[in-house]
């Protein structure tokens, strides 16, 4: 028999969350009458509110780095009995948990850190497919398969935070709209140079508004590339919500591969996407909508944090002027 109702547990990181979407757009179309509840962060409920596929969100008040065992524990009781089936995308032991203790029959997941009684509905990837993100998300539920456009992620605007938005941050709509988001919590490799977006922002600047979004971790970046003018920081000013806003009503993103990314591919905002030390094969913008810039050096796709070598040429060698094409 079926589950009825399903609860998601996701990797609590942007992209992944966005990606994770994938899945639960697989499950309504096998079944539309199931319904799927979604185990985040306080910071991601709004998020998942955007995504029409989820019931709903449950809030689990950890943060990322935490283990919190009566936190889990105390949720686990309040969801007993709710769910038939869990999949947790995640491997690691801490994202198991609640599911076991809330006592879910099936409880669905990759093989991982010796999980074998928290999981007891077992799914096995080749290290190759285990990268391809979106696809190994929506072979997590029934059969595998390929990822088709139709389980591309796509989060719902609200015109009533737009126009506050446009209100509160006293925005001028006679130029249409760019964005750009210079940062990725990954690490230096995932990140186009500031100069880069600097050359591109003066080429760009007589005929769009442009605004840099990123956290406030990133403020610094943001502040390197607005001129105060049409090249708007607001980093560390916007929430998760209202970065889905804004990005509804741009023409273009200007991204590394990063959450934000993700993000942006599930909006109406064209993407154009660099990659550096990561492979946009396997982790590519879920949009048809797209353009990618991708200098396959003779060391990529590395996958580290840091340049080993210094130099990072997969990054460097990306011109602007080449970015700039992208918007002709």
């Amino acid at each position: 028999m079926s589950a009825k109702n399903i609860l998601i547990v996701p990797q609590n990181w942007l992209g992944d969350i966005v990606m994770a979407q994938t899945l639960l757009k697989k499950i309504k179309n096998k079944n539309k009458s199931i319904n799927i509840d979604v185990l985040v962060e306080p910071v991601f409920e709004e998020l998942i509110n955007r995504m029409p596929e989820a019931n709903r969100a449950i809030v689990l008040n950890c943060k990322h780095s935490e283990l919190g065992l009566g936190k889990r524990f105390r949720l686990a009781k309040q969801l007993s009995g709710t769910y038939d089936q869990s999949i947790v995308l995640s491997r690691s032991i801490k994202s198991a948990l609640i599911p076991y203790l809330a006592k879910i029959p099936i409880r669905t997941g990759e093989r991982g850190e010796s999980r074998y009684i928290l999981i007891n509905d077992l799914k096995s990837f080749s290290r190759e497919d285990r990268r391809k993100t979106a696809y190994r998300y929506v072979s997590m539920y029934s059969e595998k398969e390929e990822l088709d456009e139709k389980y591309f992620p796509t989060l719902e605007a609200d015109p009533e935070n737009t126009n506050n938005l446009i209100s509160n941050l006293g925005l001028k709509l006679d130029k249409k709209i760019v964005i750009f988001a210079p940062g990725a919590a990954f690490g230096p490799s995932k990140m186009w140079p500031v100069n880069k977006f600097k050359e591109l922002g003066s080429k760009l600047e007589n005929n769009f508004l442009i605004l840099i979004l990123g956290s406030k971790n990133e403020a610094h970046i943001g502040e390197q590339i607005a001129n105060g003018r049409s090249i708007i920081s607001l980093c560390g000013k916007t929430s998760i919500k209202d970065a889905i806003d804004l990005m509804h009503i741009s023409e273009f993103c200007v991204s590394n591969d990063s959450g934000l990314m993700h993000l942006a591919s599930a909006t109406k905002t064209k993407s154009i996407s660099i990659y550096g030390a990561t492979s946009p094969d396997l982790t590519p913008p879920l949009t048809n909508n797209k353009e990618i810039h991708y200098v396959k050096a003779s060391c990529s796709p590395c996958f580290e944090k840091i340049c080993k070598y210094g130099h990072y040429n997969c990054l460097v060698e990306i011109q602007a002027d080449d970015v700039f094409k992208s918007f002709k």
